[in-house]
């Protein structure tokens, strides 16, 4: 079951405004009210709150540490600072040499959160959600905070959460789709309603011109082939 943090997370929210509304440019401040709402909201005792956390000789803002592992760092910038791209390129560095995965950026108004993966080739850092406090609907914001509540996280609500909407990313529905055995299906619902033969390479070109050519651009789509059905037993045992 999923904690409910509305009631604790409402209380937040105007602290939060205050200090936004101030215009505060003291960074230390900002922090000081994200480690009370780790507290107060997502359930973390303070010897889970790790400050400056040291990353082998240098230092993030938090850490939060559940039986000695680091579930995920926590970058902090002012109030008043529009977070940027650039600001999480520290922490992400940091996390990738000790092996985690999960970074949230804050300045109290918007929290950014993301999941980190590397390879020869580098880091990759993926924004999974962000979310605005102050401008977002209070129900927006709940579902994507509480993932990081302490017994969320515990039961691995964050990874399930990335790993879903990975599974259900353009790239690959659009690859579920393009399978010969779905395009075949398509093409004799085709047929049946309309009683012409339609080709499954002349349906992927209709389908293809469904889609924008900045969204097929950016999805790779010219990198997604049909896949072939796979052959029964009986199919092989004839060849």
């Amino acid at each position: 079951m999923v904690i409910d943090i509305t009631k604790d997370f409402k209380k937040y929210i105007s602290d939060f405004r205050q200090s936004y509304n101030r215009d505060i440019k003291n960074e230390h401040e900002t922090s000081r009210l994200v480690s009370k709402f780790c507290e107060g909201v997502l359930g973390y005792k303070s010897l889970e709150i790790s400050l400056e956390h040291r990353v082998k000789h240098k230092y993030v803002d938090y850490a939060i540490v559940l039986d000695e592992e680091v579930q995920f760092f926590i970058e902090v910038k002012r109030t008043s600072l529009a977070l940027k791209e650039r600001h999480i390129e520290q922490a992400t560095s940091y996390a990738a040499q000790v092996g985690v995965h999960w970074v949230l950026l804050t300045n109290g108004k918007k929290w950014k959160m993301y999941r980190l993966s590397w390879d020869k080739k580098g880091i990759q850092d993926n924004l999974v959600w962000d979310v605005d406090i102050l401008e977002d609907k209070v129900k927006d914001s709940i579902s994507k905070l509480s993932m990081l509540h302490k017994k969320n996280i515990t039961k691995g609500m964050l990874d399930a959460y990335f790993n879903k909407q990975e599974t259900l990313s353009p790239e690959n529905i659009l690859q579920a789709i393009f399978h010969e055995k779905i395009l075949h299906l398509i093409c004799l619902n085709l047929k049946k309603s309309s009683g012409i033969k339609i080709d499954k390479a002349e349906l992927r070109e209709k389908i293809k011109g469904m889609i924008s050519k900045e969204t097929w651009k950016k999805i790779k789509g010219d990198d997604i082939k049909i896949i072939p059905k796979k052959k029964s037993t009986k199919q092989k045992q004839n060849v």
